[in-house]
């Protein structure tokens, strides 16, 4: 479910008041979308969805107009004055992302993620921005920076070392490109690797920077990654934290995950190592 404090009844209309909708059920999730097809649709410069389940709205009014982009693509509009309500999709089957300004209660909104942020314009910056995901193409640099300086601490308290001395540039592009990279902030001052695994999303280089900490950004990513975990079919979140670490595993406790095993490094004859879960609902 989605983290945005819009809760049920959700109400909105279109400009003329012809058209009109209530979600009876909290959020799936939500999101801004930089993409040049979004921005086009709605004429804004980015766009904001809700997205609900279709079952949990119930529309008032005349019949939508509808315009299909492309093939199992639409763009529902007022019967009347025209007003963009939502987008569907046959990629996102049986939900309906309504276009957040028609929300009664928009000033609540909260987004969970950014889509597309490579293609945002440059002069559309957030003050508060959700995450968005690194991409190849990306400068790895400032994830890399970020991990070495939140990970520094380890040395010395964790043996073996942290996987972290052996990361570099091309690892997290690697990571980028065959698995998932998300990032908040630019300057980044936060980052989490994303792989999926037989039954779970792992989570791992949870990182945050200095600055940052006490701002729930940890937790905004984690949240995330439950997201994705449930667009991926996938049951549970797991992450490893080594066994000197009680405060990494304090923190974790509080986030919903416990501790399913314990495993060893190659060449240790003790546990070196906790893995943690959490069910994804």
């Amino acid at each position: 479910m989605s983290q945005s404090p819009l809760a049920p009844p959700i109400t909105g209309r279109c400009l003329c008041g012809a058209t009109r909708f209530t979600v009876a059920a909290p959020p799936v999730w939500a999101s801004h979308c930089h993409c040049e097809s979004c921005r086009r649709a709605t004429g804004a410069a980015m766009a904001s969805y809700l997205g609900v389940r279709a079952a949990d709205v119930v529309w008032q009014g005349p019949a939508r107009a509808s315009h299909c982009s492309s093939p199992g693509t639409f763009w529902d509009r007022c019967g009347v004055c025209g007003s963009p309500l939502c987008y569907r999709s046959v990629r996102y089957p049986g939900e309906v992302h309504l276009h957040v300004s028609t929300l009664d209660a928009a000033a609540g909104f909260a987004a969970d993620l950014q889509l597309f942020r490579q293609d945002g314009l440059p002069w559309m910056q957030l003050a508060d921005p959700p995450p968005h995901q690194l991409h190849p193409e990306d400068d790895p640099a400032p994830v890399l920076a970020l991990i070495r300086d939140s990970f520094a601490y380890m040395e010395g308290r964790i043996d073996p070392p942290s996987s972290m001395l052996r990361l570099t540039g091309d690892d997290v592009r690697r990571q980028a490109a065959e698995a998932e990279v998300w990032v908040i902030g630019a300057p980044v001052l936060a980052c989490v690797f994303l792989t999926p695994k037989p039954g779970a999303l792992y989570i791992g280089k949870l990182a945050v920077a200095a600055t940052a900490r006490g701002r729930g950004l940890a937790r905004r990513l984690v949240d995330l990654a439950a997201l994705r975990a449930r667009d991926l079919e996938l049951a549970a979140l797991e992450l490893q934290v080594r066994v000197e670490l009680t405060d990494n595993q304090a923190a974790f406790a509080a986030l919903g995950f416990v501790v399913v095993a314990a495993t060893a490094h190659p060449g240790f004859d003790r546990p070196t190592s906790l893995t943690m879960r959490r069910a994804v609902g």
